[in-house]
């Protein structure tokens, strides 16, 4: 059952930063959070080929903020329900360059805004976006929790499930990226959503407690033929 999300044959360059434990032979051994972003079909809701539109917003209590676009397009749909894939994430001078994928049962949104997300951190603060990631994989474990809630969207009200991560609290070297080991990330999952993702978001309090200091996410606004 494992690994929806990282079965293509693309080589993808995201495949390593949330894979399921290696080795691990019964589903017993994910946890509930894994479980729900990376071991399930979020794609299986689209049946014909169109793109995925979401909102881009970052905000900075020091600094520009922006708003832009990212675009999921399914290219094609296989006989067996599995997407190929493109991508466009951002645009002009921010736009980043994510490889076509085939074969994906997974929305793999969720590793473009992770890869995203850690590439900043090792921009700004320095040290190395693998650091970042493997903190983030092993948050997945013991650093995670999960709930049910629900969103409006359009007008109704839908079921989701909610996962939030706090992956650089009690970080033994955060001393070094300091303003960053409260950052938390939260996951909106919506069946009901067209790829089942509603909103990804990571979230940076200020120092002071007082509000937020940085905020980045994406939120599902339509999908287009």
């Amino acid at each position: 059952m494992a690994g929806y999300l990282f079965r293509t044959t693309a080589g993808i360059l995201l495949a390593g930063l949330l894979a399921l434990p290696a080795g691990a032979a019964e589903e017993s051994a994910y946890t509930p959070a894994q479980l729900a972003l990376f071991d399930t079909p979020h794609l299986k809701n689209i049946s014909e080929p169109g793109t995925l539109l979401y909102d881009f917003r970052h905000s900075a209590k020091a600094g520009e903020g922006f708003e832009d676009q990212v675009e999921l397009t399914v290219t094609k749909i296989r006989p067996d329900g599995r997407k190929d894939l493109s991508f466009r994430y951002l645009s002009g001078d921010r736009q980043k360059a994510y490889p076509a994928l085939e074969g994906f049962r997974g929305n793999p949104l969720i590793m473009l805004f992770l890869q995203h997300d850690v590439d900043e951190m090792e921009r700004t603060v320095g040290g190395a976006s693998s650091y970042y990631r493997n903190r983030i994989r092993f948050a997945f474990r013991d650093k995670v929790a999960v709930e049910p809630t629900t969103i409006d969207h359009g007008g109704q009200n839908l079921a989701a499930t909610r996962i939030t991560l706090r992956p650089f609290v009690d970080d033994p070297n955060g001393r070094h990226f300091q303003r960053f080991v409260n950052k938390w990330y939260e996951f909106l999952l919506v069946p009901q959503v067209p790829g089942g993702i509603y909103r990804i978001r990571s979230v940076v309090p200020a120092e002071d407690n007082d509000g937020t200091r940085i905020e980045t996410s994406v939120t599902f606004r339509a999908s287009a033929s």
